[in-house]
């Protein structure tokens, strides 16, 4: 489908070792966060962990932020991408959902995120729809999205456990 974008993090002794010691420690609801973003706005490695820190933790409404500051530099550039492609699908994806829109004419890189994995499948119409649910079969996996008040509910199940993930 594409090249898989991954986000080139570069962890540099300059950079603010809280943020770093976050990441590593994986508290990520610390980093993502807009005081963040505007406090680090001029330094794009650091833009980048947060950008990946709110990806992790579903935060997708900040990366815009991020994505505008991400222009100086290759990495920085590249990570905007890789953000935006996650950002798209979600939008799209909500609007198909909400709004019976059509993404077929949608293509993206593909990415690991499970946005990635839903937004294929409904492009490409390989899905089964029972009620207002879409069932994604991917490997080993079966996906489940659909909405629940104003959120679109993805969950996914591997056979042992099921993660479930929610985007407005």
């Amino acid at each position: 489908m594409g090249k898989i974008f991954s986000v080139f993090i570069v962890l540099i002794i300059f950079l603010n070792a809280t943020i770093i010691d976050e990441y590593k420690n994986k508290n990520y609801e610390k980093i993502c966060n807009y005081q963040n973003i505007i406090k680090y706005k001029k330094d794009e490695n650091i833009l980048s962990i947060i950008g990946d820190s709110c990806i992790k933790i579903n935060s997708l409404y900040l990366l815009p932020y991020i994505i505008n500051y991400l222009k100086h530099t290759t990495i920085g550039r590249k990570n905007a991408i890789y953000f935006l492609v996650i950002y798209n699908e979600k939008k799209l994806l909500y609007s198909f959902l909400f709004d019976n829109f059509d993404i077929g004419s949608f293509d993206f890189p593909r990415t690991k995120h499970i946005l990635s994995t839903v937004f294929d499948a409904v492009k490409n119409k390989k899905y089964k729809k029972i009620g207002q649910i879409y069932l994604i079969k991917e490997n080993n996996c079966t996906v489940k999205m659909y909405k629940e008040n104003d959120k679109m509910i993805i969950e996914k199940f591997d056979g042992i456990k099921t993660k479930r993930y929610w985007f407005r």
